[in-house]
């Protein structure tokens, strides 16, 4: 019989061969009934790594930190995809890759870093730069390697297609703009609405802090405070949905009395009724493309440790310029959450 590889493990159970490497070896970031399932597979067919796979499932090449942007972030579905689409190439490579936060974590056990998502100034990076660990970016991120979306673009089109079905007063929900991506779908909010030669309201923009309850507590609060709106463009999906529950709880349909659009295009919505109009963004590929980066740079660099630290710097950013950065394409679905704007509500 032909012994079964982990890759062969991975497509039976029907997850990433990341998901099995953290199933075999214990670690945390696997749903109960994955684990379960993975572990009944290699029970029934008696499967047991040989020495190559137990190589690559303990990272014997390196261990890569994967810093989220925030507590929440670390547990939103958005991070569960971009996370197990990492890891997924890491632990083919022989990689380990671990959710750290760089500023606690001892940087001389870590051979580099992802950073997905960044903040304006981002001490982090800083951090990372001054102690030469090799680090990838998810976001535009200037004087480092960076791969990212077309946020801006997305959120146009966004605008576009409500403008275009004739709403007039837009909420934009979003966060605090201390992150590079939520800043550049802020602007493209407002560049949007100059272009339709629309007022800029500020009252029509709210913080839904990137959640579900903080988009559904920003449009009850909105609507009990009177704030009149026909549509809302979030920033992400989970404060569409946040937002579709407060409208509903309010006596309000989705789009007849008010649209909803959000961004992300996140599977986990599919459910939802009607179907949300959405920017879909290529999240797995977004983190394959991070995890790629951080390796072409460790397999072309002389170790740190074995450096003067001048010249690691000199060295780490020569790399970099020589690493093309690469913004991924996002695609607008218009599905049944947007509609026509109602004739009370304009």
């Amino acid at each position: 019989m032909t012994k079964l590889t982990i890759h062969e493990i991975a497509n039976m159970a029907g997850v990433s061969i990341g998901t099995v490497s953290r199933v075999l070896n214990n670690r945390a970031g696997v749903h109960e009934s994955t684990r379960t399932s993975v572990l009944e597979i290699v029970r029934r067919v008696g499967y047991v790594p040989d020495a190559g796979a137990r190589k690559l499932a303990r990272g014997e090449r390196g261990l890569i930190g994967i810093a989220p942007f925030s507590t929440h972030a670390a547990s939103s579905p958005y991070f569960s995809i971009l996370l197990d689409s990492i890891q997924e190439v890491l632990v083919a490579q022989g990689y380990a890759g671990r959710v750290l936060e760089p500023e606690h974590t001892d940087l001389d056990k870590v051979n580099g870093f992802i950073v997905p998502g960044i903040f304006m100034d981002d001490s982090r990076l800083t951090l990372l730069r001054e102690r030469g660990v090799v680090t990838s970016v998810i976001g535009r991120a200037e004087g480092e390697v960076w791969v990212s979306v077309d946020n801006a673009g997305g959120m146009t089109r966004v605008m576009q297609h409500l403008v275009k079905l004739g709403h007039r007063r837009i909420v934009h929900l979003t966060g605090s703009p201390i992150g590079q991506e939520t800043f550049d779908r802020l602007e493209a909010y407002h560049n949007a609405l100059s272009d339709a030669a629309l007022p800029e309201l500020p009252e029509l923009v709210l913080d839904g802090k990137f959640t579900e309850l903080g988009g559904y507590r920003a449009i009850r609060a909105a609507l009990e405070q009177g704030l009149t709106f026909s549509a809302v463009a979030a920033a992400s999906d989970e404060m569409a949905l946040g937002t579709i529950l407060a409208l509903q709880d309010a006596g309000l349909r989705v789009p007849y009395d008010v649209s909803v659009t959000g961004f992300d295009g996140l599977p986990y919505f599919d459910f939802l009724e009607p179907k949300l109009t959405t920017v879909r963004q290529p999240i797995r590929e977004l983190g394959r493309a991070a995890a790629v980066r951080v390796m072409a740079q460790l397999e072309g660099q002389t170790p740190q440790k074995q450096m003067p630290e001048r010249q690691t710097t000199e060295k780490q950013t020569s790399e970099r310029q020589n690493l093309e950065n690469l913004t991924l394409p996002t695609e607008l679905m218009v599905r049944g959450s947007s509609g026509p704007v109602p004739r009370s509500r304009g």
